[in-house]
């Protein structure tokens, strides 16, 4: 029989109900509490984990994997596609006084090695004949900026590609002008041959070497800039008032060669002479026919690609 419970005392069950919770939480605390060896009770065994979540860790981390691999660089010691032109290249400066024709002959070489498209030939005789200047269409082909156009003179160095079956060459067109001289210095410093424009015209050939023209200067500077290989092109040569003169020619050689001897260049070695009209593209990448030029026909008397490929 059950004991009468006391007023204002709780009941019986919850006493009972109160005892065994504190018993299950005293139980809990000692199997957590190290035993007297020191050790810990063993775990309780758990179910292992679905599998799939397994897998899907594995496949993320291997694609972490692959795509850091991918963004790493190249070692210094990796190879990369091999170059397949072995051909060797070459940097030419074009130097010379003003108006001895370097943007037109430079011009020349870009159109006779089909580096310029007839559209574009087109659209430059079209601006050439526009500003009443029909004979520099040429020269439009490397001097690009308006300025240059207008005034007819090169300011900054312009710069071209062409290509022969033996090597590769980088078309460097300074400036002519004195006020641009430093600008000149700047292309003939990156060059390896140099190409000395001489104009045989009547009268701009002493303006520019004899009466304190730039060829005189721009000769001197290739030289201390370190150009190895000057090729001295006589250009005008179809000009009126010379056609094809070897008389002309050789007076131009002539006087040239005590200056450049001068600047420290060996004639023999140093320095090559060559007839051309840029304009027409006659002894450019093509022998000067004989009706043209009897004189030079020799067998060492080559155009200026082929003396530009034998060296």
């Amino acid at each position: 029989p059950s004991l009468p419970e006391e007023a204002g005392a709780p009941p019986l069950r919850w006493v009972a109900e109160t005892a065994e919770d504190g018993a299950a939480e005293a139980a809990a605390a000692d199997s957590a509490a190290p035993s007297a060896s020191g050790e810990r009770p063993a775990p309780e065994a758990h179910t292992a984990p679905d599998d799939r979540g397994t897998a899907d860790v594995a496949e993320l981390a291997d694609a972490l994997d692959d795509a850091s691999l991918a963004a790493k660089p190249k070692a210094k010691g990796t190879k990369t596609a091999e170059r397949t032109d072995m051909r060797e290249h070459v940097n030419c400066v074009f130097i010379g006084h003003v108006d001895a024709g370097k943007s037109t002959f430079c011009g020349q070489m870009m159109l006779s090695t089909g580096q310029v498209d007839e559209r574009s030939m087109q659209k430059y005789e079209k601006e050439a004949k526009e500003k009443n200047r029909e004979s520099w269409f040429l020269a439009y082909i490397m001097d690009t900026d308006e300025e240059e156009r207008a005034k007819g003179k090169t300011v900054q160095v312009g710069r071209a590609h062409f290509e022969t079956a033996t090597k590769r060459y980088t078309i460097l067109d300074a400036p002519g002008h004195k006020n641009y001289v430093p600008n000149m210095i700047a292309g003939a410093c990156q060059a390896d041959v140099g190409v000395l424009v001489i104009s045989a015209r009547k009268g701009e050939f002493e303006t520019g070497f004899e009466r304190g023209g730039q060829t005189r200067e721009h000769a001197l500077l290739a030289k201390t800039l370190g150009v190895r290989l000057l090729v001295v092109v006589i250009n005008k040569m179809d000009d009126s008032t010379v056609e094809w003169s070897e008389e002309r020619y050789r007076e131009c050689c002539d006087k040239l060669s005590p200056f450049l001897r001068q600047c420290g260049y060996n004639l023999k070695r140093d320095v090559i002479f060559l007839p051309i009209s840029a304009m027409k593209g006659i002894n450019v990448l093509t022998r000067v026919p004989a009706d043209v030029c009897p004189w030079f026909q020799g067998a060492d008397d080559r155009c200026f690609v082929q003396v530009f490929d034998s060296q």
